[in-house]
C-alpha cells in the first residue's frame, strides 16, 4: 500500500465522529504511528496539523488571497498530496483521486477573528469537501463541511481539545425560501471566532451562532486554517461511498481572506 493510500485509509478510519439528529455511528478505529496521528478522533487534517502546526504563529495582519494572482498558491503549506491542490486562471482547485484527496494550510493563527473564503464544494458520494479552524493537537476546532450526495446541504460542527461537546451538526441551506446547490456555483463562507461566540455564514447570512457559556467547554484554540478534500467512504454512511468511475473530483476556492481581531 503506498504512503497516500495509507495516509487516506488511516484518516478516513480514523475520521471525527460527527453525529447529527439521525444518529450516525462511527467507526472507533484507532491509527498511530504515521508523523504523529494517533488517537481515536483525526479528521483529514491530522496529518497535516502534525507536520505543520505544532506551535502556534499568531498574526494580526490581514491578508486577501486572490486564486487569479499565479503566486497565490505559494502562500500556503500544501501538506497532503500538494498534485492534487493545483491554481486555474481564477481559482484553486483541490482534487480528490484514488489515492488522496488534499489539504492546504494557511501558515499564520489567529486567538481570535474571522475565516472567509468563496467556494464551490465538490459533488459525488463519499465526497466531504471542508474549510475549517484548529488548533494543535487535541485541537479545538470548528468547520464548515459538505458531503457530495447532498450538496444542498452545509453541515457546521465544533470540537473542543479533539472531542465533540455538542453531539449535534448543524445543518443549513443557502439564504433565502429556495435552496441552492453549493455544487453548482461559488458561494461565500465564512468562521469568525469572537471572546463570546462563534458565528457561521453563508454568502454573510448569519446561519448559526455558538455562544460561549458559564461551565461549556468553548472552542477558544481554533487558530489556524485549513481546507480541502476527502474520502469519506468509510464513516459509516454519514457521506456516503465514493464511486471512482465517476471521479475524479474537484472543489475550487477563488479567494480567501483571514482577518485576526487585534
Amino acid at each position: 500500500m503506498g504512503i497516500f493510500k495509507l495516509v487516506a485509509f488511516l484518516l478516513a478510519a480514523d475520521f471525527i465522529g460527527i453525529v447529527d439528529s439521525r444518529a450516525i455511528n462511527f467507526p472507533a478505529t484507532t491509527a498511530s504511528g504515521l508523523g504523529g496521528l494517533s488517537g481515536p478522533r483525526s479528521n483529514y487534517t491530522a496529518f497535516a496539523k502534525a507536520l505543520n502546526t505544532a506551535q502556534t504563529s499568531y498574526t494580526c495582519k490581514s491578508e486577501y488571497i486572490d486564486f487569479s494572482d499565479p503566486s497565490a498558491l505559494s502562500k500556503f503549506n500544501v501538506a497532503w498530496c500538494p498534485q492534487n491542490a493545483y491554481q486555474t486562471s481564477n481559482s484553486v482547485v483541490w482534487r480528490l483521486t484514488a489515492e488522496c484527496g488534499t489539504t492546504m494550510i494557511y501558515p499564520w493563527d489567529f486567538q481570535y477573528g474571522k475565516l472567509e473564503a468563496r467556494v464551490r464544494v465538490s459533488p459525488g458520494s463519499g465526497v466531504v469537501s471542508t474549510i475549517l479552524l484548529a488548533g494543535p493537537d487535541p485541537a479545538d476546532e470548528l468547520d464548515w463541511e459538505w458531503v457530495g450526495k447532498d450538496t444542498f446541504t452545509a453541515q457546521s460542527m465544533y470540537f473542543v481539545k479533539g472531542q465533540r461537546v455538542d453531539p449535534n451538526a448543524a445543518f443549513v441551506h443557502t439564504p433565502g425560501d429556495t435552496p441552492k446547490d453549493m455544487a453548482a456555483g461559488f458561494h461565500n463562507y465564512a468562521i469568525e471566532l469572537n471572546k463570546d461566540s462563534v458565528k457561521w455564514y453563508i454568502d454573510d447570512w448569519l446561519t448559526r451562532t455558538l455562544p460561549k457559556l458559564d461551565g461549556v467547554p468553548f472552542p477558544s484554540g481554533a487558530s489556524r486554517a485549513r481546507m480541502g478534500v476527502w474520502d469519506g467512504s468509510q464513516t459509516s454512511g454519514w457521506a456516503g461511498t465514493v464511486d471512482w468511475s465517476r471521479g475524479p473530483f474537484t472543489a475550487e476556492m477563488q479567494w480567501f481572506k483571514f482577518t485576526p481581531y487585534c
